[in-house]
């Protein structure tokens, strides 16, 4: 654990944000999606489960960003969601969440690239949010968070600070790279998509303990909450998350910051220190 890692103001607890707005490729689909999984078609376009992910994007983000209010949020954001909807993303920008690139579509996975798909896959996720939101994004989230050997290094040749693919360590790692420092920051060990199944008010329990255990603990830690807008967008959870945000934001030992305020904040106290 990276014990010299210190909140702003000496708070206990870091809380990050992330909200996934995805799509997938014509033809494909997640099949955690609840028709996919209860009642496989073999062969043939599964429409429902199409129509099932595109509630994110219509209506899930803006159910998720009336929930936020003014409490900042990472957002990462596929590129086809930017080419297929570049206002909701602007809207997004405006309201004053980052936002970090998702690959270009979920199915789309790093790991099952070689090294120039891989870069062409960064550059064209990259390009299309900066045209379409005026900046260009420092953070990286790979679908399944599941980078290749050379996710960190195409990154850092790019000019990304972040990335979200890790979970080896409870709070963020600054990695070396032939292109200078990139701040891990840890994949979420809960998350609407894994744990919702137990219900809404589950997920909105495991959340209250574990920022409970959180605040009681010495510290520094992270409390990661992640929310997907084609899941947790809809009516019942997106009321969990509001009471979640809720919690973070009544206690004065929770620092609430976007992904790339975090890996900001670990570069200028511990320079390039691996």
């Amino acid at each position: 654990m990276n014990t010299e890692i210190g909140w702003p103001g000496g708070r206990k607890v870091a809380a990050v944000v992330t909200v996934a707005l995805e799509l997938w490729s014509p033809g494909h689909w997640p099949a955690y999606a609840p028709m996919a999984a209860a009642w496989p078609l073999a062969g043939v376009d599964d429409t429902h489960s199409t129509s099932w992910v595109d509630y994110g994007v219509t209506t899930g983000i803006w159910r998720l960003l009336d929930v936020l209010g003014d409490l900042p949020a990472t957002v990462g954001v596929n590129g086809l969601v930017a080419q297929r909807h570049p206002d909701t993303v602007v809207a997004i920008h405006n309201a004053g969440h980052e936002i970090a690139a998702h690959s270009w579509t979920q199915d789309v996975v790093p790991a099952l690239l070689d090294l120039n798909a891989e870069r062409d896959n960064i550059r064209r996720c990259t390009d299309i949010l900066h045209r379409v939101t005026g900046v260009r994004p420092t953070g990286w989230m790979s679908p399944r968070a599941t980078g290749s050997k050379h996710t960190s290094n195409l990154l850092t040749e790019a000019g990304y600070r972040w990335t979200g693919d890790h979970g080896d360590h409870d709070l963020p790692q600054i990695l070396p790279t032939a292109h200078g420092p990139l701040v891990s920051v840890m994949h979420s060990d809960h998350s609407d998509v894994r744990d919702a199944a137990a219900g809404p008010y589950a997920y909105r329990d495991l959340h209250r303990a574990l920022l409970d255990q959180l605040l009681a603990a010495p510290g520094p830690s992270v409390f990661h909450l992640t929310v997907h807008a084609h899941v947790g967008g809809r009516p019942l959870l997106a009321g969990m998350v509001g009471q979640i945000l809720d919690l973070i934001r009544a206690s004065d030992d929770v620092w609430i910051a976007t992904h790339g305020q975090m890996a900001g904040h670990v570069l200028t106290h511990q320079g390039e220190r691996p």
